[in-house]
């Protein structure tokens, strides 16, 4: 079996001797560096809402400048709730949407640049495609939001397939089109 990077100087031949246990090793490299990540995430940065607070602060103050923009009829606002680690979006004194911590992309973003520092590129590469690819994710994830507040208001049944599946998918989708440009051609060094 033979996986050709193409436009890329690197070459991968599986069939080689030490090929397969080269690729082993990367994931297991991955997977520890995930779970190391996750391990400090939770138990040290996210309690602190050091991370997480300013983030979700930014997408929910975008998504109501959306909305606000969008609509003529009314006006939206947010709040920060302190207590369920959740900001909300509030339309006529009453919330409509809840953008929870959990939401604002913090997680897709490190998935993203732990791939990048692993795979043999220069590192002005890997520091230019990283902060790309953290405002792409947040101004998608902004974008996303969004749609889940429309959709919540005007077509509210396709909201949890919208906000479990559709998006999550794209997100996904978002990610895996930014290694694929990382790997593509190498243009910046």
């Amino acid at each position: 079996m033979n996986l050709n990077a193409s436009h890329s100087n690197l070459s991968y031949d599986l069939s080689k001797p030490g090929a397969r246990k080269a690729l082993v090793f990367f994931f297991i490299k991955l997977s520890l560096l995930l779970t190391i990540w996750f391990i400090i995430y939770y138990h040290l940065i996210k309690p602190s809402g050091i991370i997480d607070i300013p983030l979700t602060n930014l997408i929910s103050a975008s998504v109501v400048k959306i909305i606000n923009l969008f609509s003529s009829t009314k006006t939206v606002s947010w709040i920060r709730n302190t207590n369920n680690h959740a900001n909300s979006i509030i339309e006529n004194n009453q919330i409509v949407l809840g953008i929870d911590y959990a939401c604002n992309g913090i997680d897709l973003m490190f998935t993203y640049i732990s791939l990048l520092l692993l795979l043999p590129y220069p590192i002005m590469r890997k520091i230019v495609f990283s902060i790309a690819g953290i405002v792409v994710i947040t101004f998608a994830n902004i974008l996303r939001v969004s749609a889940l507040y429309y959709i919540y208001v005007y077509y509210n049944r396709a909201f949890d397939f919208s906000h479990h599946y559709l998006f999550t998918i794209s997100m996904d989708i978002l990610i895996f089109y930014g290694w694929l440009l990382f790997i593509r051609k190498k243009t910046i060094k």
